[in-house]
């Protein structure tokens, strides 16, 4: 809480900075491959939050980032109006030919109103107006779309944060320190989800090739590792790279749970900053936000699981899949014994006692947490 705190109150301190960095952060959207890595968006939510408390003007804010998203697009126009085609052979651009490959189809199949589309597409975005240049889209047109769709995206992602400021608002001093967590967690995911696709995109390729190599070695050599290799790794066995990428996630997933489940039953600092957290989380209760999270935290409760899980069953009766049937039960039998079977081991008890009881009423794995993972892999 002092950490948000203390962000409110140099944004406060500084507001002609906060909107120069709303200029910078929307014209950094605008751009070709800088546009990609920058989670612009979320922070220019993040910042009209502030304006139902005065802290930031709502109309200084549009201007900002209604102007910073005319010049962005507007450079990345001038860029491929004045090195034509040859600038995506330059570096860094030449290091993203799909998508200016999409960019350009994206172009070519909504003609002139492509430049305001895409201010709204992520993906092609950042490299539209580039490729508009590049195609000597002429400038005044270009500009028209241009200021139109700055004109347009800037209330559209400003007044939404404005609007989440006035509710906090009206819940009091929790409120606010509620919806800046949520922008917070929203550009912390945005991030985990961008490094997760780099990781994605570099991992795989590195597997296939890994795994050609050991063809190569295994149709080299004769012997019964080479043999085995080529029975397991043949033509024909394309899914074997998937399997041992999903293989090697659940083995780094169980070590971590059971690190986790090893700290809680030793009582490790990891324990301490559960409390932290928890204690974190009681300053931020509105009565809105306990009824939001009592209805996802419902989702996994036993009545809905089997509601779901019958229903489940007769679709799958229904198409006669009687394995994927099985698959499912077990899946279903095996995550709520395996759930139990630690709540018993390590019997750590909820904050709140009067919430369940017998084994439910211990806390360490979460009962819903677990289903609904399990529904979410299924």
């Amino acid at each position: 809480m002092k950490g948000i705190e203390a962000i409110t109150a140099l944004v406060s301190a500084y507001p002609y900075v906060s909107y120069g960095i709303v200029l910078v952060l929307a014209l950094s959207e605008s751009l070709p491959v800088l546009g990609a890595a920058i989670p612009g968006t979320a922070i220019i939510v993040g910042l009209s939050v502030l304006v139902p408390s005065g802290v930031l003007k709502l109309y200084p804010l549009l201007a900002s980032a209604t102007a910073g998203a005319i010049i962005g697009d507007g450079f990345a126009f001038w860029l491929g109006h004045r090195y034509h085609r040859e600038i995506a052979d330059r570096w860094p651009f030449n290091r993203f030919p799909a998508l200016i490959e999409k960019s350009e189809a994206f172009f070519h199949r909504h003609g002139g109103k492509s430049v305001f589309l895409a201010r709204f597409t992520p993906g092609v975005r950042a490299f539209v107006p580039l490729v508009a240049g590049i195609t000597q889209m002429s400038a005044g047109r270009f500009y028209a779309v241009n200021i139109l769709s700055a004109l347009v995206w800037a209330p559209a992602h400003i007044l939404p944060g404005v609007f989440a400021g006035a509710f906090a608002a009206s819940q009091g001093a929790a409120g606010t320190r509620l919806i800046v967590l949520l922008i917070i967690l929203a550009a912390a995911a945005w991030l985990m989800l961008r490094l997760t696709r780099y990781a994605v995109l570099h991992t795989v390729p590195l597997i296939m090739y890994a795994v050609e190599m050991l063809r190569a070695w295994a149709k080299q050599t004769d012997n019964l590792a080479s043999r085995l290799v080529l029975r397991l790794m043949g033509p024909t066995e394309g899914e074997l790279p998937i399997l041992a990428l999903l293989i090697a996630i659940l083995i780094g997933a169980a070590w971590l749970f059971f690190g986790i489940a090893e700290d809680v039953i030793t009582g490790d600092p990891l324990i301490v900053f559960d409390k932290s957290v928890f204690d974190f989380l009681q300053g931020l209760r509105t009565r809105a936000a306990d009824a939001v999270m009592i209805g996802v935290t419902e989702l996994g409760d036993t009545t809905v699981v089997l509601a779901v899980s019958a229903a489940v069953l007769v679709l799958l009766a229904a198409q006669r899949s009687w394995r994927t049937a099985a698959y499912f039960l077990g899946a279903v039998g095996g995550a709520s014994i395996f759930n139990t079977a630690i709540k018993v081991a390590v019997h750590r008890a909820r904050p709140s006692l009067d919430l369940y009881a017998g084994w439910s009423n211990f806390s360490f794995p979460s009962g819903h947490s677990t289903e609904m993972l399990r529904f979410t892999g299924s």
